[in-house]
């Protein structure tokens, strides 16, 4: 029966399998070692998050301020902007009225150069009133810029020619901007 014992004793798939000490272990050290991992990530985790939530503050705050500080600038000229958009429609006929009071005085001082027939001066004077009729801009008549300047040119071919004539087309040409005054105001 030793021998029997012996065979017993040398055949592992007879006797059932416990688990050594040394295997208990292991699994209790892989476990560990897992949560320990699991912690670590979970606390490098958090200071990423926590240096995410720093890093974004510092740089929201700021700009936040700035931008309560825009809107604040924007509500505080809200008022200057619409005194602007009102006061613009005024500004734009007050500068046509100077525009045309400036073609009136400078056909004025044209009319006196072609009676005095001074070619140099009325050259120039033809010079400043074709300018200012170029950059005559009227919203409430749209054509008559065009039309002005069509008058005008009847002046300015006259001159060479009939001085008499020129002079009666330059009357003209006063009237009409003297009625377009008028119109205006």
């Amino acid at each position: 029966m030793k021998t029997n014992n012996a065979t017993k004793d040398k055949n592992p798939s007879s006797e059932p399998v416990k688990n050594t000490p040394s295997d208990a272990g292991k699994k209790k050290g892989k476990g560990a070692k897992i949560n320990s991992l699991v912690r670590k990530i979970g606390v490098w985790m958090l200071i990423f998050l926590f240096g995410a939530l720093v890093v974004g503050l510092t740089l929201y705050l700021p700009v936040n301020s700035k931008l309560r500080e825009a809107e604040a600038e924007i509500e505080r000229l809200r008022p200057i902007e619409n005194a602007y958009e009102d006061l613009m429609p005024e500004f734009e006929q007050v500068s046509n009225q100077r525009s045309i009071y400036k073609l009136l005085a400078n056909s004025s001082q044209m009319h006196m150069a072609i009676i005095n027939e001074r070619d140099i001066q009325v050259n120039r004077y033809i010079t400043y009133i074709e300018d200012d009729l170029s950059n005559l801009t009227l919203i409430e008549f749209p054509d008559l810029p065009n039309s002005l300047q069509e008058q005008f040119s009847l002046v300015t071919k006259e001159i060479s020619g009939n001085r008499t004539d020129a002079i009666e087309e330059l009357q003209k040409f006063q009237n009409d901007l003297l009625v377009l005054i008028d119109n205006l105001e």
